[in-house]
């Protein structure tokens, strides 16, 4: 995990790029840096490389704005303001044209992390609030609460887009969101203002894990919860030794010695569109590896039960009817909360 003072803030200055004024409010001066912003900042970047929607990305078009104006920032660190302005002025001439990109403070800064520059683009999308405001007329002082439309997120809120360049080889490290463009939902930071090729997040991969090993049950087990079951409870467990989970060891763990259904299984999952054969779980994304199994009856009765109990006898019990049937036989219960 990253921490905050891993974190060491060296330059800051911020533009404000909001679509109702017509115009970018490009700042001509840095950041004055205290105490409390640089432990603001620190928070926010240390948030951002935990977080697992963050990806990596390498540029491809070395013409890009922003490459050249890394590029001229490794040699002449004194023009950290200009090189700013002309990234902020690039990124509000496009999405001043897209109105369903939401305004922002684009904060951009030098930093200091595990011995590599940084360049960080950060992007404060408003928030609206709510603040106190006093004004006084002929009967007196009037207290009142008013709705302010350009409040900024918090240390404890995450950002929801960024943009963090390693100025050693320009690798950048990227948190984006889709919003419609030209009439169709796509990632732009990537693609219009980075012109970058990008992987896929973390949680996108277990996200695309879970998916293919859905419809592998499906089309070679018959949707059969046990073996799901199986295949989560591993998936479990690798994450709790290591940290990880291996596809291969995932493999060997659920089909043993069934060289066959291993490597119809990890086909699978690569047909998914997952390519990684290990994925790292930090403790941001444990929440995604599911530890219960839900199932839902043809009569719409839901039951969800932690994976553990799925082939224990002593807890649940599958029974098979003559009729065709199948219940489902819950023991060893002291009692029943409504919740």
């Amino acid at each position: 995990m990253v921490e905050a003072n891993d974190i060491f803030i060296k330059e800051m200055i911020v533009h404000i790029l909001d679509q109702n004024l017509g115009m970018a409010v490009l700042s001509d001066t840095e950041h004055q840096l205290n105490d409390d912003i640089k432990d603001f900042m620190s928070k926010h970047i240390a948030k951002l490389f935990n977080d697992y929607d963050l990806k990596d990305a390498y540029f491809i078009n070395h013409e890009n704005v922003v490459k050249k104006s890394c590029e001229k920032l490794v040699n002449q660190i004194q023009q950290f303001s200009e090189m700013t302005r002309d990234i902020a002025k690039y990124i509000y001439q496009f999405f001043n044209n897209h109105s369903s990109i939401p305004s922002a403070d684009l904060v951009c800064c030098l930093f200091d992390f595990k011995n590599n520059k940084y360049l960080g683009i950060l992007k404060f999308n408003y928030k609206p609030s709510y603040i106190h405001h006093v004004e006084e007329n002929s009967e007196g002082r009037v207290n009142s609460i008013i709705k302010q439309k350009t409040a900024l997120p918090n240390e404890n809120q995450k950002l929801e887009e960024c943009m963090l360049i390693n100025l050693l080889d320009y690798s950048i490290s990227i948190k984006e969101k889709k919003f419609e463009i030209d009439g169709e939902k796509q990632f732009y930071l990537s693609t219009k203002i980075l012109e970058c090729t990008s992987d896929i997040s973390e949680r996108e991969k277990v996200d695309l894990l879970n998916k293919s090993t859905k419809n592998f049950v499906k089309k070679y087990y018959n949707e059969d919860v046990l073996k799901m079951a199986d295949i989560k409870n591993v998936f479990a467990k690798s994450v709790e030794e290591k940290s990880e989970i291996d596809l291969n060891e995932i493999a060997d763990r659920v089909f043993k010695e069934d060289q066959e259904m291993k490597d119809i299984y990890i086909e699978e999952v690569k047909r998914g569109g997952l390519n990684e054969e290990t994925i790292n779980i930090n403790e941001n994304l444990e929440k995604r590896v599911n530890r219960k199994q839900r199932l839902i009856t043809d009569n719409g009765i839901e039951i969800k039960l932690p994976l553990e109990y799925m082939k224990s006898r002593e807890k649940v019990e599958f029974i098979s009817n003559q009729d065709g049937t199948l219940s489902i036989l819950i023991k060893n219960i002291s009692c029943i909360a409504d919740k």
